[in-house]
């Protein structure tokens, strides 16, 4: 008798127990909010949401600095090299890993699912490498070769039309930021950034003219031009000061839309500088490019970095 009485106040006492820790993780789920409550912030575009000019890019990105600051779900699906042409046909036609989820999911439903969007594209319509390219930016640097320019600006703004009619088909009420292309090079090589930047520049203010309300303008401008400490070796990519620096720009712009709360970027890892040119071409030879483009480019001032490194 004493035996099973002991026995059933012990059956009592557990379900108890489990009704309580039920109860408790009720209020717990009521009182945190969950990745479904928090707006999803999407990066999309070229090597600069892709962090291209750091070692750590899931972890410090300007992209993860805003999400981690603002209380975001992060998502990333920007990819080097990508222009304008190819991002259209990008979202039109292909699906991406994602890691999180563990399989593929198609580029739309990122954007569907986005509630924020930053889009960073048009650099690469110029700087593609290739022996046209190159052609182009000589000839940019001396002015002979205008109508090229101004028509890869024209391309350009087909396209960027293009993506944003794609955006919005899947997702009519995602907010979304398109960031300017900076200049960062100056003296006679600076003639050919400042072209392809203007232009660039010049098609998105003219969509934001023809389109009112569609896009918010980022201009991440004030993070980059001038400050070559925020520059990676390649004198192209923001490192990882730079990322926090274009991070700080993108926070001012969505709390001044009412999309954040924050404008002092939270960094919870710190960002580590990638250099391109000693990973390709060793320690020795790899220092001494860069500190040939970073002379050519007017950033001279970075040798000094890079050498006491």
């Amino acid at each position: 008798m004493r035996h099973n009485l002991c026995r059933r106040v012990a059956c009592v006492l557990l379900a108890v127990s489990l009704l309580l820790s039920f109860c408790a993780l009720c209020a717990g789920a009521e009182d945190a909010p969950s990745d479904t409550d928090k707006p999803v912030f999407l990066l999309m575009g070229d090597s600069i949401p892709d962090a291209y000019g750091i070692d750590n890019r899931d972890e410090a990105s300007y992209g993860r600095i805003v999400a981690d600051t603002n209380g975001y779900v992060y998502r990333n699906i920007g990819r080097t090299a990508t222009d304008s042409a190819e991002l259209v046909d990008l979202i039109e036609n292909y699906a991406l890993w994602d890691k999180e989820r563990n399989g593929w999911r198609n580029v739309t439903d990122y954007i569907a699912e986005a509630d924020i969007i930053c889009l960073s594209i048009g650099a690469n319509d110029y700087f593609d490498q290739d022996d046209e390219t190159v052609k182009l930016l000589v000839g940019a640097l001396f002015g002979v070769n205008k109508k090229e320019m101004d028509a890869i600006a024209a391309q350009y703004y087909t396209n960027l039309c293009r993506i944003i009619e794609l955006i919005r088909e899947n997702n009519p009420d995602t907010e979304i930021l398109v960031q300017t292309l900076y200049s960062v090079w100056y003296g006679l090589a600076g003639n050919a950034n400042r072209a392809c930047a203007k232009r660039v520049n010049g098609m998105i203010e003219k969509y934001d003219r023809e389109h009112p309300d569609a896009i918010h303008i980022c201009d991440i401008s004030p993070a980059m031009n001038r400050k070559p400490q925020n520059l990676a070796d390649d004198c192209a990519h923001p490192n990882a000061n730079g990322n926090v620096a274009i991070a700080e720009v993108v926070l001012q712009k969505l709390y001044d839309l009412g999309l954040g709360t924050e404008t002092t970027p939270v960094v919870h890892v710190a960002g580590t500088d990638w250099n391109y040119f000693t990973t390709y071409y060793g320690e020795s030879k790899g220092k001494f490019l860069a500190a040939v483009v970073m002379i050519a480019t007017g950033n001279g001032v970075n040798v000094f970095r890079l050498f006491k490194e």
